[in-house]
């Protein structure tokens, strides 16, 4: 009787292995997500706002939009792209754009019509349909339905010139963030923790809201605000407490850039984008950073966005002139980074596909 056990036993055990290797070979292999990326830029002299797309990791650059009638007589400020094929963008006069075939068409979505002439300066997207906007004026704009509907919140709460950042962490918890332009105190943070119901506003110690906030973003439980003359302030606890800090040595002639754009990989890793050609990295959290030169110091590097450790993109905005306005790439980490396409409009922001 044992014998005829062990032998049944081992009989099962082979039949489980064929099923079980038979099920493998009919599963879909999964594919690398694409690196494919979007830039947002100002309109320029075709009178027809900047989107660029690059299907391969901003080796190459295409335009798409110019002649959309979506795209005309707008600067294109901020843009997220959610996979290869949904991708949103906010502009000036108050414009949302959205694609849903990966840029080949561009359309208008209509927004809350209460500042008709409003830039609109950033945006964030979670769970791919919850949609956060903020812009000039003291809007905020959120649609849990994929666009379709929008709510405007109180404009009276925020009370800046200027919401230039917003992060949704989840649906509920979201951070907005901007600079009021007049007296001693020039930033301004607020948070939600359920999806817009009420607001509260974070005072920082020492005053630290002297400098003007021009973004913020969040990974894992850590969450960072970020801007003017290098300045950024940290919560690793969820936003509970807070660290004023800087980002030493960026800068020149006793001046300190302005931190325009920060992306964090996880809670460790940092990159962010830097006035006078500068881009800064951190891989512990802030403790220690490095100052990369991209040898575009006449230009405000205002947005970014990385891969991973090694690549990330970015592009420039000139104060002056657009004289030849670049997408830079680093492959190595910014080691070395590298004029991948010039153009003759300012760039604001760039993102790589979510998912």
């Amino acid at each position: 009787m044992k014998k005829i056990t062990i032998l049944f036993s081992i009989v099962m055990v082979m039949m489980i292995i064929i099923i079980s290797c038979k099920k493998n070979e009919d599963d879909p292999v999964p594919t690398e997500r694409k690196k494919y990326a979007w830039v947002a830029g100002d309109e320029d002299s075709t009178e027809y706002g900047m989107i660029l797309y690059s299907a391969d990791a901003g080796e190459t650059w295409v335009r798409q939009g110019e002649g959309s009638a979506a795209l005309q007589g707008i600067a294109v400020e901020d843009i997220w792209a959610v996979d290869e094929n949904n991708v949103w963008a906010t502009a000036s006069d108050n414009v949302i754009l959205r694609t849903k075939d990966g840029g080949q068409t561009w359309t208008r979505i209509p927004a809350p019509d209460y500042y008709p002439n409003n830039e609109l300066m950033s945006i964030s997207i979670v769970n791919e349909t919850n949609i956060w906007i903020s812009g000039g004026k003291g809007v905020v704009y959120n649609s849990t339905d994929d666009g379709n509907i929008w709510a405007m919140f109180d404009t009276n709460f925020f009370h800046c010139d200027g919401l230039q950042g917003i992060y949704a962490i989840s649906p509920e918890k979201v951070y907005v963030v901007g600079g009021i332009g007049t007296g001693t105190i020039r930033g301004f943070i607020a948070y939600t923790l359920n999806g817009g119901v009420s607001w509260d506003s974070v005072f920082p110690a020492n005053n630290y809201n002297k400098w003007e906030w021009i973004g913020v973003t969040s990974s894992e439980n850590t969450i960072v605000v970020y801007g003017g003359k290098s300045h950024y302030m940290v919560s690793t606890d969820g936003g509970t407490t807070w660290k004023n800090d800087s980002v030493p040595g960026a800068g020149g002639g006793g001046a300190k850039a302005d931190i325009n754009h920060l992306i964090m990989l996880n809670s460790q890793t940092w990159w962010g984008a830097m006035d006078m050609g500068h881009i800064c990295f951190t891989k512990d959290g802030g403790t220690n950073w490095t100052i990369q030169k991209t040898d575009q110091g006449y230009y405000f590097m205002v947005g970014l966005d990385a891969w991973d450790s090694q690549l990330a993109l970015a592009v420039g905005f000139s104060s002056g002139l657009p004289k030849g306005v670049p997408i830079v790439k680093t492959t190595n980490g910014g080691a070395d980074w590298e004029v991948k396409k010039i153009y003759n409009s300012n760039l604001n922001k760039i993102s790589f596909i979510k998912q």
